[in-house]
């Protein structure tokens, strides 16, 4: 599934690069800085954060935002917004995967692996993963980011 958001995000880097776009780093370009704010990273991970550092390929297309916190303690929020075949291969791809405990937080949702630092969500068109790194079991507070984030992705 990684791998599958890597060549999303790469094909759209690419295409971005090609129409002479570059990627902007300003928080007030990248929607999912709009989805995940500084409060929900602060507790998250249980402690002050920096941040965002933000990430836009341009306006519908994929974005990113960070948050830090001590140490390693990160967490990064990706929206991709989807076209219907690829929104609909996603949903296959997700649902072979685990989803233990995630009823009620989208379309889909399923975990990238067992660990449970990794999030991946469906609502409507727009999919969005959560990368939550913090000492102890990350779980029930990505849980809680994918919450606040669903609420506010249209």
């Amino acid at each position: 599934m990684r791998l599958a958001v890597c060549v999303v995000l790469t094909v759209m880097a690419t295409s971005s690069v090609a129409s002479a776009q570059a990627p902007s780093k300003s928080p007030a370009d990248s929607p999912a800085c709009s989805y995940l704010t500084k409060e929900d990273a602060a507790v998250a991970l249980g402690e002050a954060v920096k941040g965002p550092n933000a990430t836009s390929m341009g306006k519908g297309k994929a974005s990113a935002c960070e948050y830090v916190g001590s140490g390693l303690h990160r967490v990064q929020l990706n929206v991709m917004p989807m076209d219907t075949a690829t929104a609909a291969m996603y949903k296959a791809m997700c649902l072979k995967k685990t989803r233990e405990g995630l009823t009620g937080l989208g379309d889909v949702a399923c975990w990238y692996n067992d660990k449970h630092g990794e999030l991946q969500v469906l609502k409507g068109m727009t999919m969005f993963s959560i990368d939550l790194s913090k000492s102890g079991d990350p779980t029930e507070a990505i849980k809680g980011v994918a919450r606040k984030v669903y609420d506010r992705v249209k």
